[in-house]
């Protein structure tokens, strides 16, 4: 009995590593297109940055769902 609660154990803390893993990444990511965005508008404040700088952030926040999603894979 207690081996099975110790299995249990197991995959709660591999789903853990798994979703924080998975979202350092991205995180490290939208940190830097938004430094390269304000930076970007430092030098240039009349450009009309802002919609591609959010379509990369849509692109990288979809791997941190993706990392999000795979957590239900594991048994």
């Amino acid at each position: 009995m207690e081996f099975f609660a110790a299995a249990i154990n197991t995959t709660v803390i591999a789903k853990g590593l798994m979703i924080g893993g998975g979202f350092i990444g991205p995180s490290i990511g939208m940190g830097v297109v938004g430094g390269s965005y304000l930076q970007a508008t430092g030098r240039n404040p009349e450009s009309k940055l802002l919609g591609q700088a959010l379509v990369f952030v849509a692109i990288i926040e979809l791997y941190a769902l993706l990392a999000f999603a795979s957590v239900f894979f594991i048994a």
